[in-house]
């Protein structure tokens, strides 16, 4: 373990490694890849991601024209009210493989008096999108954003964040699937966690929270062995 330059080894019955694919392969020693299950991890390559978050001034995913979506711009007393699509989005339609709108998924967070959407758009991959500013990012997210919503055309965005992560989710392609690794591993006590590792869903955060679950288990089928042999 390290922290702020300073190492301190740490003994433990069980170790659980939950990383991404990049850290998964800056952890893992080089002499654990004559087996196959850590070998594998290889096979998958990081892909750059980029989080656009764009404030607007009115309702984004509200699909109806009307006075709610208006409300902040018109300074109507409905501003306190953030109505829309309280839920993950996804759409093949735009670069963007998924979205929320965090005003509404997380207000107590991201709503705020007087101001409409936050929405948070996901590119991945986003190879082609990492060499641009990011005013440029962020006017063609705002473009998609509108084609996606019509009735939020008129809505003007007046805040905008970006973070370019250079390799965190791998690339999904097809024939990949079978090298994801399990949670329970060659090592005895070593477990991994990680959206990347093998569960029902794909590289993601719902993917992340059941590989942890997962993991758990694995490590609870284990404790017995593992008691036994520290004792």
């Amino acid at each position: 373990v390290s922290k702020a330059g300073e190492e301190k080894i740490i003994k433990a019955d069980a170790y659980v490694a939950a990383l991404d694919v990049p850290g998964a392969k800056r952890l893992i020693p080089q002499g654990w890849r004559n087996m196959e299950l850590f070998d594998n991890i290889w096979k998958l390559v990081g892909v750059p991601v980029i989080t656009v978050q764009l404030r607007y001034d009115g309702w984004v995913t509200e699909m109806q024209k009307g006075p709610f979506q208006k409300a902040i711009r018109n300074g109507n007393a409905e501003d306190s009210k953030a109505v829309g699509l309280d839920n993950l989005l996804y759409s093949a339609d735009a670069d963007f493989s998924c979205f929320a709108d965090l005003a509404l998924t997380s207000p107590v967070d991201y709503f705020k008096e007087g101001q409409g959407s936050l929405m948070q758009c996901v590119l991945t991959p986003a190879d082609s999108y990492m060499p641009l500013p990011n005013e440029a990012i962020c006017t063609k997210v705002d473009q998609q954003v509108k084609k996606l919503f019509p009735s939020a055309r008129d809505l003007t965005m007046t805040w905008h964040s970006v973070v370019k992560i250079q390799q965190s989710l791998y690339r999904e392609a097809p024939g990949l699937d079978p090298f994801r690794p399990d949670q329970k591993t060659p090592i005895s006590n070593f477990f991994l966690a990680g959206s990347y590792t093998k569960q029902d869903y794909i590289d993601s955060m719902e993917g992340a929270t059941l590989s942890g679950r997962q993991c758990a288990g694995e490590v609870v089928k284990a404790a017995p062995v593992l008691a036994s042999s520290s004792a």
